[in-house]
């Protein structure tokens, strides 16, 4: 089956979905930051600067606005363009965010942040895959995948 990346139907496609993408990929980047800088900013600076809830809330947050942004932006643009690749590549990504926060308590710190920096470049790799294709930059799924 034959996929071709613009199809005259996304026109639907409205801001919104485009805005979604863009607030995904700045989300998954701060989460990516949060989780390469702490380590650094923990040695640097004395960890009472830095409380458990904070953390927890902060996680909380980024696994919210990430799986929102999946669901806002990925879903419905992809049920349009046929391109469940993508799906595939934001559920992986939706679930390994999603595990880095609730089992945070049973994991190693390096396991935790481990799996949110792969969940976050798997997420920010979709929704550009997303844009590319909603934007017609590439003619069929092997071009699509050639580019990533």
């Amino acid at each position: 089956m034959k996929h071709f990346c613009y199809i005259p139907a996304m026109k639907e496609c409205t801001m919104v979905n485009k805005i979604w993408d863009k607030v995904g990929i700045c989300v998954s980047g701060f989460c990516l930051i949060h989780c390469l800088a702490t380590p650094i900013l923990l040695i640097l600076f004395p960890a009472s600067m830095f409380t458990n809830i904070h953390f927890e809330i902060t996680h909380q947050i980024f696994a919210v606005v990430v799986t929102s942004s999946i669901l806002l932006a990925v879903y419905p643009t992809c049920k349009e363009h046929g391109h469940y690749d993508i799906i595939g590549l934001a559920l992986i990504g939706i679930t390994l965010i999603l595990c880095a926060v609730f089992f945070h308590d049973y994991a190693s710190k390096t396991v935790s942040h481990g799996t949110t920096v792969i969940g976050s470049i798997i997420l920010i790799t979709a929704h550009i895959k997303n844009m590319k294709i909603r934007h017609g930059k590439c003619e069929s799924d092997s071009q699509c995948s050639a580019n990533h």
